[in-house]
């Protein structure tokens, strides 16, 4: 499938979507000092640098899919986060302009948390509408990196749309319990002392490490009023944009507490403190190695590695999309079920006395989406341990509900907003392999999947 690439900057969702096996024949990027990097890490794409703005739809070829993650900044909650008062703010609209357009089979949007949070949820909302009057029907995500093997935690939320015409059901990649990626395993490897590098031009030669650049530039009062370095058993916290903000290196100590908004380096250990090198952050972000980055600034390198979205973490949704479209075509009936954990059998008698079962609905990593489920849910299926029990919903619709009402049938939620769902009755199975395979990994967090009909 031949996908084009919006915002592209050095095209981290690309590379994911390659490895997947899709076909990444174009890409818009605008800012100059990014271009030598695309054209020698995807040389076989064309590259367009036109301000997209101004920018034809006619000018861009026909394609199946269009993927890309306009600026982050206005949303942002770090910064002055003005969303759509910001012009950088106002790029989405030409994301939605070219995918209305093009009419792809399918489309992925990605941005910080930022933009689902309280500020900027109207302007999310309005986001999602315009995808919908597009022709889509639409899904989106909270997603922290580190849930798919990714060295670092890193929220970002992630819009799927699939043309409405095309008969299948998207889900987002499930998490599967694995033991997070460590610093050590990221970049303990990385014994060579880094060049450090200010203002000054950056000479890149062929190196054996290439990249392996820092920022010596000074740490503000912002950035010392909280510890900045994890241990090297730790993953990362998230590899920043900006140079300056860069997670420091773990051979140094954690930063001595002072006050709630101040911390000093450990004294005697001074020179331990060193911002990660260009290439440990791309290391932390799962580039390869052979991922060159082209800059004379070693603040271009950071900018450029910052911004990227995590190759792995693309490839994985590069996959479920493929996955998705893959069933275009069957005659395959399949229906939805939802897996969920039960924390302890009073629980489980709830949900056989009350015949309702609930998941968290907010926005954040593990609450599922259930309110843009298209396709109604027929089964539940409950797990505890190595049991299972599976019942079959009444209608199979998410209905919201509020955790008082959850605690009246003798629940114990902790959250503030839920979806519900009505039990029918109880099913009798003697084998749950036909509906839960090895391949489907039972977590903590809920989960939809899709089987045959005839299997249950």
């Amino acid at each position: 499938m031949e996908v084009i690439s919006l915002f592209a900057g050095c095209g981290g969702l690309d590379l994911g979507f390659r490895r997947a096996g899709f076909n990444v024949v174009w890409a818009n990027e605008f800012d100059k000092t990014i271009h030598d990097t695309y054209r020698r890490n995807h040389p076989q794409t064309i590259l367009n640098t036109s301000d997209i703005r101004t920018l034809h739809e006619d000018s861009i070829p026909d394609c199946d899919g269009i993927i890309g993650g306009p600026p982050c900044q206005s949303w942002s909650l770090g910064g002055k986060s003005l969303g759509l008062d910001d012009e950088r703010g106002q790029l989405v609209y030409d994301y939605i302009r070219i995918v209305k357009a093009k009419q792809p089979k399918f489309f992925i949007m990605e941005n910080v948390a930022g933009m689902v949070s309280p500020r900027h949820i109207k302007s999310f909302q309005g986001f999602l509408e315009l995808f919908r009057n597009a022709g889509y029907r639409v899904k989106f995500e909270l997603i922290n990196a580190a849930d798919f093997r990714i060295p670092q935690d890193r929220l970002r939320v992630f819009i799927v749309g699939i043309r409405k015409d095309i008969n299948c059901e998207y889900f987002f990649p499930v998490i599967k319990p694995r033991k997070a990626i460590s610093l050590y395993k990221a970049i303990g490897d990385l014994k060579t002392p880094p060049r450090a590098y200010c203002t000054e031009k950056v000479i890149q030669k062929d190196e054996v490490i290439p990249n392996h650049d820092y920022y010596t530039g000074p740490f503000d009062a912002k950035f010392m009023a909280r510890n900045r370095i994890k241990s090297w058993e730790e993953k990362s916290y998230t590899i920043q944009a900006q140079a300056k903000n860069e997670p420091l290196h773990p051979q140094a100590p954690k930063m001595k507490y002072i006050n709630e908004n101040q911390r000093s380096f450990v004294p005697g250990n001074e020179k331990l403190y060193r911002r990660l090198s260009v290439r440990e952050c791309a290391r932390i972000q799962t580039f390869p190695d052979r991922f060159y980055f082209v800059y004379s600034d070693v603040r271009d390198g950071y900018k450029m590695v910052g911004n990227a979205v995590p190759p792995r973490l693309a490839e994985a949704l590069a996959v479920s999309i493929r996955d998705c479209l893959s069933l275009l075509g069957t005659s395959t009936t399949f229906q939805n079920v939802l897996i969920g954990y039960i924390k302890n059998l009073k629980d489980l008698e709830i949900v056989k006395r009350s015949k309702v079962y609930y998941v968290r609905s907010d926005n954040r990593v593990g609450a599922l989406q259930y309110g843009q489920i298209e396709k109604p849910i027929k089964l539940l299926l409950l797990h505890h341990g190595n049991m299972k029990w599976l019942f079959e919903l009444t209608t199979g619709a998410a209905l919201p509900c509020n955790k008082e009402y959850l605690k009246k049938l003798g629940f114990n939620p902790h959250g503030k907003s839920y979806w519900s769902f009505i039990v029918d009755r109880e099913l009798e199975v003697t084998n749950y392999s036909s509906i839960v395979n090895a391949n489907i990994k039972l977590t903590t967090s809920p989960q939809i999947i899709q089987i045959q009909s005839d299997n249950v």
